[in-house]
């Protein structure tokens, strides 16, 4: 039997009196997802376009990058540090200065040595990680109702401002000196975390590790029994809205015969905006329509999008057409995933940051591989079978994706979300 210390049990009681909950509103998370959406655009869109400069290979940089963002797939190993003793604004505040310090370190080796670029940019993603748990938790706290714009607004942030922010970057490194972009994208990656600051959080319980550790385990062992969490498993784990072209795009110019004022548009500003416009949209209609099936449609996007940019004749208008409507289709994907994610979840307070991070971590694992098989088929038919591998993954799954949608959902409806409670 688990006890409580006194002033955990004062502590229940003052929450039995407080006022109704406040909760933080949606558009926030546009703005607190803003760190880990500019620093992964550093690692997807800076350093490959610098590194094509410098003559790398392909398929070198895909794997460099692919390892890069393999800390996405086991942060959930450490990120429980968030859901005990400080808040989460305040891991926020930590994580976003560690990710600008390492990516500021990353450009300006990036000239001399693969190697430190390589070991620097995988600490900058290991520590971005705690950006994620920190703000997923905070979104676990969201009312059903508001879960969707929710989810919209944050892979607005993430994908929109970091592509837009990626786009500026590349435009800093073709107009000043290393040192110069090195300051300015971390400087950009740092600031925007100060909107932390207007977190609404309530107070973590005055208890010491070791009952906040039992009450973790115990709520993050029920996120894993649940029928909801397998479910979720079978789309996270799925190719189905990996988006992964977009962490290769900016080097795929030159197979585009594209200049790089035109990569900068595509992948940075224009791209950008209609990433946030697809994560707005898949927001909203994940307030209205099931979010399986939403997740389904989101691959059939890609798909159709990816092999329009694979069969279509190479041209800069063919990189600009088809890489605008896959950017439309990854911001939708994502935020489905995100809105799944917290369908799964429910309201929790113990475990919110640990459960989040766990579920997103699985869903990460597909961008890694499909980043890693898409360099595959670069490397054996060019861009055509980069999109190719793409579009067969993404239109595949989405085929599966539905039809399992079918028949989860009656054990979906079965399980009752949990409610958020007070350890």
């Amino acid at each position: 039997m688990i006890t409580r210390s006194p002033a955990a049990l004062r502590y229940n009681k003052s929450l039995a009196h407080e006022a109704p909950a406040r909760h933080n509103p949606p558009w926030l998370f546009g703005v607190l997802s803003l760190p880990y959406g500019i620093g992964n655009a550093i690692i997807v869109i800076l350093v490959p376009y610098l590194l094509r400069k410098q003559g790398v290979a392909v398929d070198r940089i895909a794997g460099i990058v692919a390892l890069a963002l393999t800390p996405a797939v086991w942060y959930f190993l450490y990120s429980p540090v968030v859901d005990i003793r400080w808040r989460r604004r305040t891991w926020l505040l930590l994580a976003a200065a560690g990710a600008a310090l390492f990516s500021g370190l990353a450009l300006l080796l990036s000239a001399t040595s693969l190697s430190a670029l390589t070991v620097l940019i995988f600490l900058a993603s290991a520590v971005s990680g705690l950006l994620s748990s920190a703000i997923g938790a905070v979104l676990t706290t969201l009312p059903p109702a508001t879960r969707g714009r929710a989810s919209g607004w944050y892979q607005a942030g993430n994908l929109g401002g970091g592509a837009i922010g990626g786009g500026l970057a590349i435009w800093i490194a073709d107009h000043s000196t290393l040192p110069a972009l090195a300051f300015c994208s971390a400087a950009m990656i740092g600031a925007p975390a100060l909107a932390a600051l207007l977190i609404h959080e309530q107070p973590s319980p005055p208890n010491a590790l070791g009952p906040q550790f039992r009450h973790l385990f115990r709520d993050l062992l029920q996120v894993v029994k649940s029928r909801r969490t397998l479910i979720g498993l079978v789309f996270f784990l799925s190719p189905v809205g990996s988006a992964a072209v977009a962490n290769l795009i900016a080097g795929l110019g030159p197979d585009y015969r594209a200049s790089s004022n035109e990569v900068l548009l595509v992948t940075g500003i224009a791209g950008g905006l209609l990433s946030a416009l697809g994560s707005l949209l898949g927001g909203w209609v994940c307030d209205r329509v099931n979010s399986m099936r939403a997740y389904a449609a989101a691959g059939g996007l890609s798909a159709v999008f990816a092999a329009c940019l694979g069969f279509a004749r190479p041209t800069p208008f063919v990189f600009g057409a088809g890489y605008s409507g896959y950017a439309i289709a990854a911001g939708f994907a994502y935020a489905v995933f995100t809105a799944l994610v917290l369908d799964v979840l429910g309201a929790r307070r113990v475990a919110a940051g640990t459960a989040y991070s766990l579920l997103v971590a699985s869903g990460n694992l597909p961008i890694v591989y499909m980043t890693w098989l898409d360099g595959v088929g670069y490397k054996h038919r060019g861009a055509l079978g980069l999109m190719g591998v793409d579009a067969l993954a993404n239109g595949a799954g989405a085929l599966a994706l539905l039809w399992f949608a079918t028949f989860a959902r009656r054990a979906w409806d079965a399980e009752r979300e949990p409610q958020l409670t007070a350890p």
